[in-house]
């Protein structure tokens, strides 16, 4: 099985760099104070500094006249959706702040201006495919794709869509977008604009520095959430160490709740000014 899985995803790898004009960057890049790329620096109100370090799964440039534009792609081996609403409540903020730290200190090697072309998804999976005796191969092929389709938030620029998917029509195979009659992008593309990743960012930033000066005054207090009938509790490994039990009367989870997109732009608007 792990050969199988292992198989397909190079093929799709292989696919999607065919089908576009986005060329991998590099591969398990670090950022961190002898990275390929700096750190990411917050500094507190308190005075004190936190940098953050990590890894990124894969980047992929494209240089164009206006600037080199990045997409962060993180590989899965779960079923992974993008939330806007998630990434409000600092519960999905990964592929922000790896754009941020390519973003904000993209090094001699990246042409400036740096640009968000897109941060994505890419799951690694063996799927399995209903199909009839005389279906292609060149259909099987397709639905594989489609249960593997990235999934994520681009830039809302639909020539730049395009030359993520050089064979898109109507619904992409590969990417989160659709480009309806007179080149405009399809409601069910996950796409923002370049304000809108601004706004991202700098609410993401501000999750980091919250959770930084958290770190710092040792707050550990026991506050799980529950998102419809998932919680925080439902993969931790320290369920023994805390105890927490909900049906004791102080113990309460905080309760979140999805948000349409346009509701989301407009809390993390009103937030930034």
């Amino acid at each position: 099985r792990l050969k199988r899985v292992l198989a397909r995803a190079v093929w799709l790898i292989a696919e999607h760099i065919k089908r576009s004009s986005f060329e991998p960057l590099g591969y398990e890049m670090s950022f961190e104070e002898k990275g390929q790329f700096p750190p990411i620096t917050i500094q507190l109100p308190s005075g004190e500094t936190v940098k953050l370090v990590g890894r990124i799964d894969r980047v992929d440039a494209l240089q164009t006249e206006a600037g080199t534009y990045l997409r962060i792609i993180d590989y899965k081996s779960g079923a992974k959706a993008f939330k806007l609403s998630d990434v409000y409540y600092g519960l999905q903020i990964q592929l922000i702040t790896y754009l941020d730290a390519l973003w904000e200190n993209g090094g001699e090697d990246i042409q400036h201006p740096i640009l968000p072309g897109g941060i994505l998804y890419f799951r690694i999976n063996d799927p399995i495919i209903k199909s009839g005796v005389n279906t292609a191969e060149e259909e099987i092929e397709k639905e594989i794709m489609k249960q593997l389709k990235m999934k994520g938030l681009l830039l809302a620029d639909v020539k730049l869509i395009r030359e993520m998917d050089k064979q898109l029509e109507g619904d992409s195979l590969i990417i989160p977008a659709r480009i309806n009659k007179g080149d405009v992008l399809g409601k069910s593309s996950s796409a923002a604009t370049i304000e809108q990743f601004e706004l991202l960012r700098k609410h993401v930033k501000k999750l980091l520095t919250q959770l930084g000066e958290e770190m710092l005054k040792g707050n550990v207090s026991i506050t799980p959430y529950k998102k419809k009938k998932f919680t925080s509790c439902t993969y931790c490994s320290y369920a023994s160490v805390c105890q927490f039990d909900p049906s004791m009367s102080d113990n309460n989870f905080r309760i979140l709740r999805d948000m349409k997109d346009d509701e989301v732009w407009e809390l993390m608007k009103e937030l930034g000014d």
